[in-house]
């Protein structure tokens, strides 16, 4: 069994990504590659060395790189460059009160990944549309952080249709989210095993607009998933295997 000696995570937003690397002492940020804003921190904990990873800064608009298209392209180059044993997708997302969800609840990435708002009425394109790229199983992950799994649904909007809401309903999504998906079918293509961590911001079933609940509940939850990433790069760093996690 191969010990786990490199570990990507790769983040959406600064705000998610920057408490773990203050956290752990990462070194100062620097560009994952030359023309493209996604920026990495290093450092190690234990045995295990940390690619830290967020898409970066959009030059012409100044906000944070959101969305697939992003997080399909920085995965691509982070799984190229960096060729880690694991990579980590960890973010914030919105949960359900249907399924158990409440603000700050930790989910790992379960049974598939899916899309929501791709909608392909076309013989094969709408599966492909679909996604529902398998996840590996985390039980071991699960255990040691004491959360649930579940399925995780990515799309381009914050906010959601009445047919995504008949979506999430019918296949037991957990976890709606902006990225994970995207960076499924890359880690696939790749090779490269892939957890994903998201933490609740908001409730999609819940009255409350998401983006009011997501700017309240942002640096609240964004703590919550760094205390779970720290455990999980400490467990790492002890020597263990992808067995370990998925046994």
């Amino acid at each position: 069994m191969k010990q786990i000696k490199r570990v990507a995570i790769l983040f959406a937003m600064h705000q998610e990504a920057s408490p773990i690397a203050e956290r752990l002492g990462l070194d100062a940020q620097r560009p994952l590659v030359d023309g493209l804003p996604a920026m990495t921190r290093r450092g190690t904990v234990g045995g295990v060395e940390v690619v830290h990873c967020v898409n970066g800064t959009d030059p012409v608009h100044g906000v944070d790189r959101i969305g697939t298209e992003a997080a399909t392209l920085t995965t691509w180059l982070l799984l190229e460059t960096e060729r880690p044993d694991l990579l980590v997708n960890a973010g914030t997302c919105g949960g359900f009160v249907a399924r158990g969800g409440e603000i700050g609840r930790t989910y790992v990435g379960g049974d598939a990944f899916l899309y929501h708002d791709r909608r392909v009425p076309l013989p094969g394109f709408d599966a492909q549309s679909v996604g529902r790229i398998p996840a590996l199983p985390f039980p071991g992950v699960e255990r040691l952080l004491g959360i649930d799994s579940g399925p995780v649904s990515t799309g381009s909007s914050l906010t959601q249709t009445e047919e995504e809401m008949a979506f999430f309903e019918r296949e037991g999504v957990v976890a709606k989210d902006m990225e994970a998906a995207a960076v499924a079918v890359v880690a696939r293509d790749r090779g490269v095993p892939l957890l994903a961590l998201k933490a609740v911001t908001d409730l999609v079933d819940a009255p409350e607009p998401s983006h009011v609940a997501f700017l309240r509940n942002l640096a609240s939850t964004t703590e919550r998933l760094t205390d779970h990433l720290e455990a999980l790069l400490r467990h790492l760093g002890e020597g263990r295997t992808l067995e370990d996690l998925t046994g």
